[in-house]
């Protein structure tokens, strides 16, 4: 099975390769993707969208992205799998970090991003269409594998559900210390 999913992986990397290697995208999407970037764009959504409790939104989801961040560590260095650009074009990486590429954090952190801000905060819906042009921007640089972005949205998503679910009590103990 694990085999099966490789070759679907390797093909899809492939097609992307041959396809989709354009020089403007190698050169633009790695600047879009990047979290500074993101954080602007969410800024400035913030002060188009009628949110509610931006500063403690923010500030709620940094922590559970920092804490989903850790966990994406986590499972990285447990399986340890070469990311597209090594196996595909033999680069190689002398960053140890680097040579992870299951789960993506980009597409884990942007669909937890997405869920709380969106869920809890009143932010617009499309904070999920930023997730899916992280991930697609990840593989198309050859950072990921399809896997690998599927893998990180669904941890992102569960990781985000449960942060909602943790929400409702903080929001609790918040009104019985008010």
């Amino acid at each position: 099975m694990k085999s099966f999913f490789e070759q679907i992986d390797i093909s899809v990397s492939k097609w992307v390769l041959k396809n989709l290697s354009f020089p403007i995208l190698r050169k633009v999407i790695p600047f879009i993707n990047r979290g500074e970037i993101f954080a602007i764009i969410l800024l400035g959504l913030s002060l188009v969208d009628q949110v509610v409790y931006p500063l403690f939104g923010f500030l709620y989801t940094g922590i559970c992205a920092y804490l989903n961040d850790r966990l994406i560590l986590l499972i990285k260095k447990k399986v340890y799998r070469k990311r597209p650009s090594i196996k595909l074009l033999d680069k190689p990486n002398n960053h140890p970090d680097l040579n992870h590429s299951f789960p993506s954090a980009h597409a884990a952190n942007s669909m937890l991003v997405a869920v709380i801000l969106c869920s809890e905060f009143q932010f617009s819906f499309i904070l999920y269409f930023f997730s899916l042009f992280a991930g697609i921007g990840r593989l198309l640089t050859l950072h990921h594998f399809l896997s690998d972005i599927i893998g990180g949205w669904l941890i992102g998503l569960g990781f985000g559900v449960l942060s909602i679910f943790l929400m409702k009590y903080i929001k609790e103990f918040w009104i019985l210390l008010v």
